[in-house]
């Protein structure tokens, strides 16, 4: 004969329990790559953490600067910069990882370049002379196309473009 017992409820967790189980998932997310604070709390949220337990962890890991949005914005633009995206496309992406405007600002601020010398750079690395000096409108729209995916202004490709031109031809 079976007996059917009553399942004794798990006792609560204390919150500090609950932010120190918070910030071991935390750090363990940090572990394989620098995340901005807002990421790091979306995946805290995603493991069912509670609100207080990952503001207490997220507070701690700020206080040992494990967690720090400008560090995280200087790499992230670094990186995406020595991948030949332009300032609009490092903008773009570190907004959507919730880095604060001012952030983003100073750290494309930091790089001191010339973006349309930039775009240049990835344009000519991109495509053969045939196509940079060529006035093609299919050709032409296709180099737009390019830079524009990659981040850079309209003006800072038609300066790109001209300046490849002229290289070019010289």
């Amino acid at each position: 004969m079976i007996e059917d017992t009553p399942e004794k409820p798990e006792p609560a967790q204390t919150p500090q329990a609950l932010a120190r189980q918070a910030y071991i998932a935390a750090v363990r997310l940090l572990g394989s790559r620098d995340h901005s604070v807002f990421e790091l709390t979306q995946k805290l949220l995603k493991r069912e953490h509670s609100d207080e337990a990952i503001q207490s962890a997220i507070a701690e890991l700020m206080e040992l600067n494990y967690v720090n949005d400008e560090r995280y914005a200087e790499l992230y633009t670094e990186q995406r910069l020595g991948k030949g995206f332009g300032p609009l496309s490092v903008r773009s992406k570190l907004h959507q990882r919730g880095i604060a405007s001012h952030l983003v600002t100073t750290a494309l601020a930091q790089q001191a370049m010339s973006w349309a010398e930039f775009a240049q750079m990835a344009l000519e690395k991109r495509f053969d002379a045939q196509i940079i000096t060529s006035h093609d409108k299919k050709d032409v729209g296709r180099v737009s196309r390019f830079l524009a995916a990659r981040g850079f202004s309209s003006g800072d490709a038609l300066r790109a473009l001209n300046a490849a031109r002229k290289e070019l031809e010289t």
